[in-house]
């Protein structure tokens, strides 16, 4: 990425440096030094302009709701949406602030995050003035299919490590629970809304251990609300009661979340993980190594029986 670049697309002054940053499972991320200051490029893998322009869309309703959260600089041609090369790409102010290491997540940060999120679900509107995709919940046999294709590449890696041994032993102990005792199909029972559908620690920036931005606007989604209470739950806080129990008690202090609610958001998230092949089809079939990170060393455990035995029902 160079300098010339950015200062084509966007009144930034003179460019200094454009610096890439670790730690983007989707998109590429960089630092830009320029004369308007620290700025944060985001280049997108997807070629679909209308999802680009979804994103834009919810940052642009959820700073009118007041949410803390950077929103992208016009072009020089007018529009928040940049071209660089065959890429869409985004210019940001840097959001104050830094994650919290996920290792290092304590009680008041994931109060914290509760108490954030149930602020966030009190804000945003209900829907939305765009088109928001809703929820798909892939079929066991076509789940099948695809982490068959998956086991066969990682067979096919002439040099395996570590983690894709942890993949291959995953996909085959999952293959042999999917083909046994799947879950069934289970629609919700409470309306979806419109959220930020990719809530996590990492996407809150704190100050000490208070969140101050929340950034990534690009997975939204029409869903139960409960379904991302649960997803934080998990994808945060690895379903530990320690942190769990902080984080729901927080959101409630904010919000009313019923036990019957939760559990069905709960059921939902469940089945929909049970059915998730992303990780492995972007590592193995997209060649983008950055959701290699997310593969955990086995066993494979059924959410449904991990989320039971959490005591966070």
């Amino acid at each position: 990425m160079r300098a010339e670049e950015v200062e084509r697309v966007w009144d930034v002054g003179t460019v200094w440096g454009v610096a890439s940053l670790p730690g983007g499972s989707i998109n590429g991320a960089f630092r830009v030094r320029a004369e308007a200051g620290d700025l944060h490029l985001r280049v997108y893998r997807t070629e679909d302009r209308a999802r680009v322009e979804r994103e834009h869309a919810a940052i642009a309703l959820a700073v009118g709701a007041g949410i803390p959260t950077p929103r992208p600089l016009e072009r020089r041609a007018g529009g928040t949406v940049g071209r660089l090369g065959e890429a869409f790409a985004a210019l940001f102010p840097v959001a104050p602030g830094a994650p919290a290491p996920r290792g290092e997540l304590t009680p008041a940060h994931a109060a914290a995050l509760g108490a954030l999120l149930a602020d966030l679900h009190d804000r945003l509107p209900v829907s939305a003035p765009f088109e928001v995709p809703g929820l798909g919940v892939s079929s066991v046999e076509r789940t099948v299919e695809r982490l068959e294709r998956v086991r066969a590449v990682i067979l096919a890696l002439p040099r395996p490590d570590e983690v894709d041994g942890w993949a291959l032993e995953r996909t085959r102990q999952r293959l042999a629970y999917l083909r046994t005792s799947p879950l069934p199909d289970c629609p919700p029972a409470f309306p979806a809304r419109f959220l930020h559908g990719d809530y996590h620690d990492g996407n809150v920036f704190f100050e000490g251990e208070r969140p101050i931005a929340l950034i990534d606007w690009e997975g939204t989604r029409l869903a139960p609300r409960a379904w991302e209470v649960v997803r934080c739950l998990h994808l945060s806080l690895r379903l530990d009661p320690a942190l769990g129990v902080p984080f729901l008690a927080a959101y409630r202090a904010r919000l009313s979340l019923p036990a019957g609610e939760l559990a069905d958001g709960a059921a939902l998230y469940v089945l929909m993980q049970e059915r998730n092949v992303w990780t492995y089809e972007s590592v193995y079939l997209e060649g983008n190594p950055g959701p290699k990170v997310f593969i955990l060393p086995p066993p494979y455990v059924p959410l449904g029986q991990a989320w039971a035995e959490s005591g966070l029902a």
